[in-house]
């Protein structure tokens, strides 16, 4: 069938285990859904990722902004431009808002036909490009919370998004929004992490910032629309960055009569990023997960070999302590 250009039909199958995130645990948004899939469906995604990967490198592609499932860029490089850029506006006396936006259920969403004529765009053409549109075509999945007590649903075929567990779908992804950052304009940055998208908007001047604010969110907002890609507005956060002697403002960002809230802080990848860039809500966040953590030591060390403590400490607490230190470690 490979020599043929069809995808094995055995092979598109997949069993998907729902993975708690957080929030409220009886309610289906706060799960990941993660597919299982046959071991040589795994294998043979694995060939056709470097085949992809390779023909993305070397047309160099990828958009430079995307540090998601990139081996060469991390969330510390995605970081340090996102905090580079911030602290270079404030240090020029500037305004700078950040709006950090939350798609719902990203991956889910991806229509078929649109990556199909995205990854022509981007020159993947001939067999490769059949192989990837029969890789799509025809998937069946089916919920699975417990073997051993059938619980269970049925086999539903799958008629859009992109299997989340899989070696390639990722890498289908990050060319399904790849072109975003491109909506910028001067004073205004697009950086991306996957599917977590945050923009920097900087000014001298404050009617020309809110006008910046209003304009670069409902571009982003017409570009998810138009992509069939839906912003969650209850967790997508806007961020007014200040010193002592910035400016005063108050924005409320709205897309169609959609406000998103305004925050002193917000995560950004794994960061808590305060408006004065302080540091203290992430070293508060940080203080009470080592607390945790000391206790579980404390309370094991008297049954706990010395290597399998080491082996906690390494885990659930020099990886918090390590973690971002360049950027918040010279912080009181």
């Amino acid at each position: 069938m490979l020599a043929q250009v069809i995808y094995p039909e055995r092979w598109k199958f997949s069993l998907i285990k729902p993975i708690y995130k957080s929030g409220d645990k009886s309610s289906p948004s706060n799960y990941r859904p993660i597919s299982l899939l046959a071991v040589f469906s795994k294998i043979f995604e694995k060939v056709l990722y470097n085949r992809l990967i390779d023909h993305l490198h070397s047309n160099v592609i990828l958009n430079k902004h995307q540090y998601g499932f990139r081996s060469e860029k991390s969330t510390e490089n995605a970081s340090y431009v996102l905090l580079n850029e911030i602290l270079t506006a404030l240090n020029n006396k500037q305004m700078v808002g950040g709006i950090f936006n939350d798609l719902h259920k990203a991956f889910d969403c991806i229509n078929h036909n649109m990556l199909l004529e995205k990854m022509k765009f981007y020159g993947v053409s001939g067999k490769f490009y059949n192989l990837i549109k029969s890789y799509l075509d025809g998937r069946f999945q089916k919920q699975v919370l417990s073997h051993s007590n059938g619980i269970e649903s049925t086999w539903e075929k799958i008629r859009q998004g992109i299997t989340q567990g899989s070696i390639v779908g990722p890498l289908l992804f990050l060319i399904y929004i790849n072109v975003l950052p491109n909506l910028v304009s001067t004073g205004t940055k697009i950086l991306l992490y996957a599917d977590d998208t945050s923009t920097i908007v900087t000014s001298s001047n404050l009617e020309n910032f809110e006008t910046k604010i209003d304009n670069i969110f409902g571009d982003i907002n017409n570009w998810f629309k138009v992509n069939q890609l839906t912003l969650n507005y209850n967790i997508t956060n806007y961020l007014q960055f200040n010193t002592k002697n910035s400016w005063d403002c108050e924005l409320k960002p709205n897309y169609q009569g959609n406000c998103i809230k305004s925050s002193s802080n917000t995560k950004f990848l794994s960061l808590t990023i305060d408006d004065s860039i302080s540091w203290k809500a992430h070293v508060h966040q940080m203080v009470s997960k080592l607390n945790t953590a000391c206790f579980v030591i404390r309370t094991t060390q008297a049954i706990m070999s010395l290597e399998t403590l080491r082996m906690v400490y390494f885990a659930y607490i020099q990886s918090v302590i390590s973690y971002g230190i360049i950027f918040w470690g010279n912080q009181p």
